[in-house]
Parts: structure tokens; C-alpha cells; sequence
């Protein structure tokens, strides 16, 4: 094992001290109405995003961000706000980003002093991959995972879910990931989208829920 790649490990664990745990990204609203109960519904929801919401946007801004330069950087920042119109999760994304960088210069301090400004989680993830040594399509790789893992795992809090299970939904999407992987490191900035409605509207409606796990 390469000493990047172990440092990549460590940076997508989800014991990883950036937050993405304490955010449901809207799940947590579709479980509660109803919309999302079940192992084949948390699939198809999850497919979904990575086909036209997350798959789209966030994962793609990593792939671009991956040894870019400030000013394109700052660029990819701007794009990633402006297509983020919903509050709770561009804050999320900024949040989470912040602190993604706070533990890796603190981890790695020799490797990231000189890292340009970097605002959301995905560009955060991205540039750090990069100063870290970890090649382009592994740290695309490692970001999907612990995107669609991470998710997973959450649903068990949400609804009932068994961790196997949760595991198993997200052996089922393996292709989906694959297929945007590929899909991000042929990416450019113009092609950064992604249109999921539905979810805009429950993580916009996640705070007026009655009880709650997640911040969004």
C-alpha cells in the first residue's frame, strides 16, 4: 500500500472529523413522510441522486478541483453555490468543507500549507486529494464511496434498515458509481448540473420536522 493511498483512506473514512455523518442530505424527510422506507426505495432514491443530483454536481466539482488552480478553484466554488439554491445543504457543503480542511492541515501540515482557498466539501476533497499525492481517478473513486456509504449507513438510522442490508444497497449501485466516476473525469466546468426537485424541496422542509437525527 502507497503511503498516498493510505492517507486517502484515512481522509474518506467516515470517522473522518468533517461532519458529512450529522447531514441526511433531505433523506431524512422522505423516510418520515413515507416516500423512502424500504431497501429497494433507499436504492432507487440513491440511484436517482447519483444519475441526476449528486452524481452531477458535487462529484464532478471533485474531479475538477484535483490539482486545479486558485483561480479556478475559486471558480468551481462559485459554480457549486450558485447551483446549490437550497440553504440547508449549500451550508452543509460549506461546513463540512471547512472542516475537511481544519483536520487535514492538522494531519498534514507539511503537505497542505500551501493549499489554495477552497470553500464547498467536494473542492475541499478534491484539492486535498491532489497535495496528498492520490491520483485523479482514485480520489474520485474514494469520494463516491463515501458519498454512497455514507448514505446508506444513515438510512439504518432513519428507517428500518439492518447494517447488512444498508451494505447490500450499496453493493447494488456499484455500476451507477462506476458509471459516474467516468462520467466526472471527463467532466468540465459547463457540464456541472444536476436536477433533483424533490429533494431541494425536503431538505428545504427537514427543519420543520417534529423530531430529527440530522442538521439537514
Amino acid at each position: 500500500m502507497t503511503l498516498a493511498l493510505l492517507r486517502l483512506l484515512q481522509l474518506s473514512d467516515s470517522a473522518f472529523p468533517a461532519g458529512t455523518y450529522a447531514f441526511s442530505d433531505g433523506l431524512e424527510t422522505l423516510t418520515q413522510r413515507g416516500q423512502v422506507t424500504s431497501a429497494a426505495e433507499l436504492t432507487a432514491f440513491l440511484r436517482g441522486q447519483l444519475q441526476c443530483g449528486w452524481g452531477r454536481q458535487d462529484l464532478p466539482a471533485c474531479a475538477l478541483a484535483w490539482n486545479a488552480s486558485a483561480a479556478e478553484l475559486a471558480e468551481l466554488d462559485a459554480l457549486l453555490t450558485d447551483l446549490k439554491p437550497v440553504a440547508g445543504p449549500r451550508g452543509a457543503s460549506v461546513r463540512t468543507g471547512t472542516n475537511l480542511r481544519r483536520a487535514a492541515l492538522h494531519l498534514w501540515p507539511g503537505h497542505l500549507s500551501a493549499l489554495a482557498p477552497v470553500i464547498h466539501h467536494a473542492t475541499s476533497f478534491g484539492a486535498i486529494a491532489a497535495a496528498l499525492g492520490v491520483s485523479r481517478p482514485d480520489a474520485v473513486t474514494a469520494y463516491v464511496s463515501a458519498w454512497l456509504l455514507g448514505r446508506s449507513v444513515s438510512a439504518t438510522r432513519l428507517m428500518k434498515l439492518g447494517g447488512l442490508e444498508a451494505q447490500r444497497v450499496a453493493a447494488h449501485l456499484e455500476g451507477e458509481a462506476l458509471a459516474c466516476v467516468a462520467r466526472a473525469l471527463g467532466a468540465g466546468p459547463d457540464d456541472l448540473g444536476g436536477f433533483s426537485p424533490a429533494l431541494d424541496i425536503a431538505a428545504s422542509e427537514q427543519e420543520k420536522l417534529p423530531l430529527r437525527l440530522f442538521q439537514t
